[in-house]
């Protein structure tokens, strides 16, 4: 386990930490050994949960000190007034109590009253903000959210990751020297004011309504069942009812910038190939663990593709309709050794597994409008690239206009039976709450092998994608203060 591992599973919030210099004995002393609070309250809250039953239940009013009598209340009184602090309190105490609160606030006829902008201050072209954007991304976890690295800087030539000469090594990659003379980088301080003006502060959905969604429904021609219609149909109209205020821009890989409301939560992508917003929403705090609609709203409601502008474009919404399509998927190439034999495991079924290191896969041609993007190809094995069980896959000869296409092992955060590969044009960790942008999933069941034919295998859509030509983003201009 490497330092910044370790320290997240104390719980600590590695991307908001700033680590330049440390070794990985330093993040490694960092974290400890001692349990976290995280790990300490799941304990507390598993240990009440079981003795529930077992504690007494009291129907007091009133506290101890009440039940301990005026002598104890005046005991501490006279302490109280014997020290300083005692009695500058009982006197600030007197003060507020003889003078009124309007008397004591002074000045207010010198305040001055005047609109907050909330809108747009300044005007930026889409493409300037993509190529700043990219040029002060981060390209090194040492890096944080706001420094630049003065060291070398390298880039793999197969999935595109980055790192510094001091953190790279692990994955292995296929590292090229990055050239920082042809490809000048900028100060993210800089590009962050520089996005906060080209943006607005306040948003919100406009026209949004239960009829809209009904008609979206109809437009589709899919079924729903009518109980899981209902509650997507609540959980959307709670996100585009409320306003979404800005709340800060995050340098990753892309950048991206967040809005939040009570309700929902909105991301600004800056994708250099596919700008686009995505809207999430939030269930309800009442609404089970396990509750279908906490599932459901993993996945975004909406989403907006950048078009002529930052808010520009037409709004998507992905109904709660999955869709299983049969594809076709087979093994070319040479074999290779597998990732468990790659590690040295020695059982029999391990120590001489081999897979293909390219899959052939194809889609019905009746089934190809149903997907976002065409996952026919052939995909390269990067096993030296990191990512769950060294099974990144890209797509061949792709559309260079379009992001790369990743085929890559998702395992799922508690449910080992939903294990599954899923296409996907982003191949990063993602934390707690965040979730990936998936064209579609495969069955769980399927693996990589040396099977020689052409297999075939369920592929499942988890939405139904459908514009909304009447959805406009609205923009609130100004605020009174």
């Amino acid at each position: 386990m490497v330092g910044l591992e370790a320290l997240s599973m104390q719980g600590l919030p590695v991307d908001e930490l700033l680590l330049t210099r440390e070794t990985e004995d330093n993040l490694a002393d960092l974290a400890g050994n001692a349990m976290s609070t995280t790990v300490v309250g799941a304990c507390i809250l598993s240990a009440l949960v079981v003795g529930k039953r077992l504690i007494k239940g009291g129907n007091d009013v009133e506290s101890y000190e009440a039940k301990a009598g005026d002598d104890a209340r005046s005991v501490h009184s006279d302490e109280a007034d014997q020290s300083d602090d005692g009695a500058a309190k009982n006197i600030n105490s007197t003060i507020e109590a003889l003078v009124p609160i309007d008397d004591r606030v002074v000045g207010e006829d010198q305040l001055l009253r005047k609109p907050l902008d909330l809108s747009i201050t300044s005007k930026r072209s889409l493409p300037d903000l993509l190529l700043h954007a990219s040029k002060s991304a981060r390209l090194c976890e040492c890096e944080g959210r706001e420094t630049m690295t003065t060291r070398v800087l390298y880039q793999c030539t197969d999935c595109g990751a980055s790192s510094c000469q001091k953190c790279g090594g692990r994955p292995e990659h296929k590292m090229k020297l990055f050239d920082v003379t042809a490809t000048p980088r900028l100060s993210p301080l800089t590009f962050a004011k520089e996005l906060k003006s080209a943006l607005p502060m306040c948003i919100s959905l406009s026209q949004v309504t239960q009829q809209t969604l009904d008609e979206l429904k109809d437009a589709a021609a899919v079924e729903i069942p009518e109980k899981r219609w209902k509650v997507w149909s609540e959980a959307v109209l709670r996100a585009t009812n409320s306003e979404l205020r800005f709340v800060e821009p995050k340098r990753q890989e892309n950048w991206a910038v967040v809005y939040e409301s009570p309700t929902a939560s909105l991301e600004l992508l800056l994708h250099p190939q596919q700008p686009e917003w995505r809207l999430h929403g939030k269930p309800k705090e009442s609404d089970p663990a396990n509750a279908e609609i906490r599932q459901l709203l993993e996945l975004p409601i909406a989403r907006l593709a950048c078009v002529g502008g930052v808010l520009g474009g037409r709004w998507e919404f992905a109904l709660p309709y999955s869709t299983s399509i049969s594809i076709t998927i087979e093994g070319v190439g040479d074999l290779v050794p597998s990732w468990e034999a790659r590690l040295g495991l020695v059982g029999e079924e391990f120590k001489d597994r081999v897979v293909y290191d390219q899959l052939k896969i194809a889609v019905p041609d009746e089934e190809v409008d149903k997907f976002d993007r065409d996952i026919s190809g052939v995909y390269s094995l990067l096993d030296k690239c990191g990512t769950a069980n060294s099974a990144l896959h890209r797509k061949i000869d792709d559309d260079h206009s379009l992001p790369p296409l990743f085929l890559l092992l998702d395992p799922h955060r508690c449910r080992d039976s939903e294990d599954g590969f899923v296409f996907s044009i982003s191949k990063r960790r993602y934390e707690y709450g965040e979730s990936r942008p998936v064209i579609c999933k495969l069955d769980p069941k399927w693996r990589q092998s040396d099977y020689s034919g052409v297999k075939k295998v369920t592929c499942s859509l988890p939405c139904k994608w459908i514009q909304a030509r009447a959805i406009k983003l609205k923009v609130r201009s100004a605020a009174s203060i």
